[in-house]
């Protein structure tokens, strides 16, 4: 019988890793499962792309970190790695050539975990929420080729996850194609859309690569709960696996328990609740459904009472929600995630004519960080000055995180501090 150090284990082959300031991540695309690691426990995740021991592993540590390891600490951190399912025993004599890729973990670039991509800038709807100056036709959008060979970039570059937008995205003549060539780079596609094109055809192209279809309900003006709870019917009966996303205004966040207790009946996924930002199109709107510090406890509240609901359907927040959190320890906010504004650093955005931008919300000429016609991702991502300086974490604080706030999430939304004084400006 085999010891445990002398087990043969290597990397499971779908797994996608990226480097980060802290170490780095691996992401399994089937589970849609992603794992933050320290530096030791990343690089034996890489070393993992050929089938090695423990006891060979262990060699390769003392000989990187100079600290010393035995094979019992070597061994459980593999098992614990395996028991994610990002590790796995080999088959005998079967060792693929794209398994030994990244050996080295300084070989791997620091990426972004996602990277949102704006395919059309036209929509069907007007939504008073919406921060996007959307017309009813698309013009200056990237061409299919253009869309096919980011997707390459952003893949080569360890990108976890694309999320498609628009505008409406389903609009897009190529959302179909962009995601199907990203599954077959081993990204996974989550699509968000308003629903209104959604049909059984359209779903049966998507289903076996998309990894989530978004329902937008926003704020409930422009999108029924009668209307969603058909195309969430839709998607469940076609096998898709879906979310929702809801803005959580002045004027809802007393219905929220409502809401999520409904949302819930539908078994979605995912349930992502939205902060309102500000953006020039959306003044009006915005002024009338900011949340303000009360509206943000009695939001608060109701999410204690009601986790226990979320047994089957994940409940999560965007970052501009992190000042929620200030009351945990920061062994707790490392468990659920939270890490402030990650704009720049863990997602950035690719608008529809290819401009690149730190986040949705920010795309006065200041925040653009290049443009994808004139210079590949990976270029823009590596060598912009404003990228940079977001991944060195300069703060800004938008009031809501108080002065003892934890620095993972005293950052704040900076969409909404730089917006707001920019929509004030404005007469």
């Amino acid at each position: 019988m085999l010891r445990n150090w002398e087990r043969v284990y290597r990397r499971t082959p779908s797994v996608r890793l990226r480097r980060t300031a802290e170490g780095g991540a691996a992401f399994l695309p089937a589970q849609a499962a992603t794992v933050e690691l320290d530096d030791e426990a990343f690089a034996i995740l890489c070393w993992l792309g050929l089938p090695l021991t423990a006891r060979q592993l262990r060699r390769r540590f003392l000989g990187r970190f100079g600290r010393h390891a035995n094979l019992a600490e070597i061994d459980r951190t593999v098992r614990q790695l395996d028991d994610l399912g990002f590790v796995a025993e080999p088959v005998p004599g079967v060792v693929r050539a794209d398994e030994a890729v990244w050996l080295d973990p300084e070989s791997i670039p620091i990426a972004p975990e996602s990277v949102h991509l704006q395919l059309t800038n036209a929509c069907n709807l007007r939504c008073p929420s919406c921060y996007v100056g959307v017309q009813a036709t698309d013009e200056g959008s990237l061409s299919l080729e253009r869309l096919l060979t980011l997707v390459d970039e952003i893949a080569q570059l360890g990108v976890f996850q694309l999320a498609l937008g628009g505008g409406e995205p389903l609009m897009s003549p190529h959302a179909v194609p962009v995601v199907q060539h990203a599954r077959r780079r081993g990204l996974l596609s989550h699509v968000t859309t308003n629903g209104w094109l959604l049909t059984k055809s359209l779903v049966a192209q998507l289903r076996e690569a998309i990894g989530e279809v978004r329902l937008s309900f926003n704020d409930g003006f422009s999108i029924s709960q009668e209307f969603l709870a058909k195309k969430a019917a839709l998607l469940q009966a076609e096998g898709v696996p879906f979310g929702v996303n809801v803005i959580v205004t002045h004027r809802n966040v007393r219905q929220v328990s409502e809401l999520l207790r409904w949302f819930v009946s539908l078994r979605p996924a995912t349930i992502t609740l939205i902060r309102p930002k500000p953006s020039p199109h959306n003044r009006t709107w915005y002024d009338a459904n900011a949340l303000s510090a009360h509206d943000s406890w009695l939001l608060l509240r109701q999410l204690r009472r009601l986790e226990p609901l979320f047994t089957e359907t994940d409940l999560t927040v965007d970052c501009a929600f992190s000042h929620l959190f200030g009351g945990l320890s920061e062994a707790e906010l490392a468990a659920r995630g939270v890490a402030g504004c990650s704009m720049g650093e863990r997602f950035v955005v690719v608008a529809s004519n290819g401009d690149v931008y730190p986040c949705s919300y920010l795309r006065r000429e200041e925040f653009k960080a290049g443009n994808v016609i004139e210079q590949s991702f990976s270029r823009i991502w590596q060598t912009s000055p404003l990228l940079a300086r977001l991944r060195a974490r300069q703060e800004y604080s938008d009031g809501h995180c108080g002065p003892r706030a934890k620095r993972q999430i005293s950052v704040g939304c900076r969409a909404i501090q730089v917006n707001a004084a920019q929509c004030a400006s404005v007469p």
